[in-house]
């Protein structure tokens, strides 16, 4: 199996060379983090493309670990989606790690800033999705939230299933269990991911936008873990998320 690309957090920590035009950036560390991420991505394509964007530190406890007073943002890469089942290989990581998810497919492009009451004008599909990031991270203690940021969010991998119109879902009522070799390990409800979905999808956005990407149609948008992050281990697991359907996956 192809392994996704992978950000190196020692290179981009201890980069000197970029060359900043930005007062803003120079001043605030959360909009370098970002000018950072960007850069790196943006040298990523030479390789691979963008399929998506994902959200992190969506709880408040998560924020507070890593010192930043909102969620963090990155981009999710061709190379690392797969759909309804598939094989991951432990070896391949430095600390792969499994969320449950809620993703969202654009029925359209998005171009300017976005409300809560008009997200339904944008969404086509709601999807259960297990992200997979790898905290390939020397030394976790010393990781902060820029340090987060301008590493990708440690984006891996993703899959996702078919899901249901948007239309068709109570969002704030999914509930997500994932089981490993029949043992419950993750339980969470699509209110973990600050406190609303809609939220959740509309911070996304806008923090993106800000960011200078491109949201186009037909692109993921994931928006935080439904309970905790635990860490990958061999076996069988198998996700149920109620009313969007059910994923399976298996780690060796």
């Amino acid at each position: 199996m192809k392994k996704a690309l992978l950000f190196l957090p020692f290179l981009l920590i201890s980069c000197k060379t970029v060359n900043n035009s930005s007062t803003e950036i120079d001043s605030e560390p959360v909009a370098r983090a970002y000018y950072l991420q960007k850069q790196a991505v943006e040298q990523q394509l030479d390789q691979d493309s963008i399929i998506g964007y994902k959200a992190g530190l969506t709880s408040t406890a998560g924020q507070q670990k890593f010192s930043v007073n909102e969620p963090v943002a990155g981009v999710l890469f061709k190379s690392g989606l797969a759909f309804e089942r598939n094989v991951y290989q432990l070896e391949h990581y430095q600390k792969l790690m499994l969320e449950t998810e809620i993703g969202f497919i654009l029925s359209q492009d998005i171009k300017q800033t976005v409300i809560q009451s008009n997200l339904s004008d944008y969404i086509e599909r709601v999807v259960p999705a297990i992200e997979l990031p790898d905290l390939n991270y020397p030394d976790l203690s010393k990781v902060t939230g820029q340090i987060l940021i301008q590493t990708n969010v440690a984006s891996n991998h993703v899959l996702i299933g078919k899901g249901k119109p948007f239309s068709e879902v109570s969002l704030n009522g999914i509930a997500a269990k994932l089981t490993r070799n029949g043992n419950l390990v993750i339980s969470g409800h699509a209110n973990d991911a600050m406190g609303d979905q809609l939220v959740a999808l509309e911070w996304l956005i806008n923090r993106l936008l800000k960011n200078g990407y491109s949201l186009k149609k037909g692109d993921l948008l994931i928006t935080g873990a439904l309970g905790k992050m635990i860490a990958a281990e061999r076996g069988q697991y198998d996700a149920d998320f109620a009313q969007l359907g059910k994923l399976a996956f298996s780690i060796r």
